[in-house]
């Protein structure tokens, strides 16, 4: 790609930057912040599928390499679902138990999946997984369920 379409990108991009910045929960929202963060991400993938340099592209941008090429490995992922977990407290110790055994056997790679699986297939929410482990925040599980989605593919 050369110079003049980064720049064209680039330009395109950063007009959408302030709005596409204030986008806060999930990706399914409907508003204008949404609309323009699903813009951006667009215009991101179509750049970089052309040929682009993500790092020119965050250079000229002022932004992160890493924020840019997480947009373009996540955008696939579908965002979590809101579905309200029936699992009783021994559900969740259960599952607990699980996900340290796969931890302790499997690993990073395991803890991940098998997060995951008691996510989405067991519909157990990763809030009161972490309560039952102590974590005083489910971020790092969630981050694990999408870590574990992006290895698949």
């Amino acid at each position: 790609m050369n110079e003049e379409q980064t720049k064209e990108y680039a330009d395109k991009l950063a007009a959408l930057l302030p709005l596409a910045r204030t986008a806060y929960g999930s990706r399914t929202t409907k508003s204008p912040q949404h609309d323009a963060s699903r813009e951006y991400t667009r215009l991101l993938i179509e750049f970089y599928s052309k040929g682009g340099s993500l790092l020119t592209m965050a250079k000229l941008l002022g932004v992160t390499y890493a924020g840019l090429r997480r947009r373009i490995m996540t955008d696939q992922i579908t965002p979590h679902s809101k579905a309200h977990s029936k699992a009783t407290e021994q559900d969740i110790i259960d599952a607990v138990n699980r996900i340290k055994a796969a931890k302790a056997s499997e690993g990073t790679a395991g803890y991940h999946e098998a997060l995951r699986k008691e996510f989405e297939d067991n519909k157990i929410s990763l809030t009161k997984i972490a309560k039952v482990m102590g974590l005083s925040s489910a971020n790092p599980l969630y981050y694990a369920v999408s870590r574990a989605k992006l290895r698949s593919f």
